[in-house]
This record gives C-alpha cells, structure tokens and sequence, in this order.
C-alpha cells in the first residue's frame, strides 16, 4: 500500500485509522483475486439470505453509472460488506452527497473510495463539448460538472490522454471535495482508478 495513505486524516481516531487501513488493505486484495479470477464470494441466494438481517459495510465506495464498472464484483465483495452510490462521471450532487452523508452517519463505515475508470462516457462528452466549444455546460448538467476538469486536461495534455487524466483530475476533486465536509473528519477518503481492460484498480493521490 502506498505510504501516502498512510497517514491519518487530520482529526481522525486511532480506532477509525485502524479500521479504515484494515478495509482499504482487504479491498486491495480482493481486487487481487479478481484480476486472477479466483473470487472468494459466490454472492448467491444464500450468501444474501445470510445478510439480510442487518448489514455493517466495511467501506463506502462512490464511482460510475457505467455498467462495466461493478465496485462488488471489482473488489470481490459479499453481500453487506460495500455501500455503493452511484452517478455518471462519480459527479457528487446533492443526491450522492446526501447519501454518504447517511451512510456514514448510519453505518460508521471508516472508508470512503471514490472509484473513477478509464472511457468515462461522461466525461468523453464533457471533452467533446469543451472540445468544439459549441456547447453551453448550463444546458447539460453532467457537462457543467465535468467541464473543469475536461478543460484542464485538454490544457495539459495531448488530446490522446486527455480522456485519462480528466478521469484523475475528477477523483481527486471530488475526493478534496469530500475530505471539506465536517460530517467526514473521522473517515478516510481516499481516490482509485478502475482500467476496464486489466480489471486493475489502482490508488490515485496524485497527477
């Protein structure tokens, strides 16, 4: 695990720290199992009648609508062991935000992961739109989101990676954006990139 994550985040318990680093490590290596095809949950109707009574997430994780992007299988999670929230682009609305503001109020989960992936459709679209500069962002939500950082990464890079470093450029905004709230002062929030073709996710602190 990179150093980096390694420190505590400012007001965070030694207790929240500990559990935060154990759930990162197991979502790591689940990660692991996946890439080489060796699950170790089958997520059956067993495994969900076993959960059904109550459940106590390990981590919360905030990533895509995209439908090749499933935090379960990705990490090889069981039933009841992630809190999922979903919008295209991971954009953080009022809707998403609210929702882990519930989940980590209600399920003292220790561990936020703002999974972002590679061929983001959202984010091609806010690339085109910022790209031939004949849209107004104010007339498509998830553009006027994405149009930061769109417009960076076509300023920063060649056209051909932009798509990549504009997905990098979102998680650790939103990830800043989170690390702001009051609410999130004992959780870790940490960012990871999902590459569709590898089954890879890979942690993100920085450009």
């Amino acid at each position: 695990m990179p150093d980096y994550y390694l420190d505590k985040q400012p007001g965070q318990t030694e207790q929240s720290w500990s559990e935060a680093e154990s759930s990162l490590q197991q979502l790591l290596e689940g990660n692991g199992r996946f890439r080489q095809g060796k699950p170790r949950f089958r997520r059956d109707i067993v495994a969900a009648q076993a959960a059904a009574p109550e459940q106590h997430p390990m981590a919360a994780v905030f990533t895509c609508v995209d439908s090749r992007v499933t935090a379960e299988s990705v990490f090889d999670c069981n039933f009841g062991q992630l809190a999922v929230v979903r919008t295209a682009g991971h954009v953080p609305d009022r809707a998403a935000l609210g929702s882990l503001d519930f989940i980590v109020a209600e399920l003292k989960v220790p561990l936020i992961v703002v999974l972002g992936h590679e061929r983001c459709g959202a984010i091609s679209a806010a690339l085109n739109a910022v790209s031939e500069d004949t849209h107004d962002p104010r007339t498509n939500y998830l553009v006027e989101q994405l149009w930061q950082p769109a417009s960076q990464a076509l300023e920063e890079t060649d056209p051909k990676k932009a798509a990549s470093h504009a997905m990098r450029l979102q998680v650790l905004r939103t990830i800043t954006d989170l690390k702001r709230r009051p609410a999130y002062a004992d959780i870790l929030v940490v960012g990871a990139g999902y590459d569709l073709d590898t089954g890879t996710v890979t942690l993100i602190d920085k450009l």
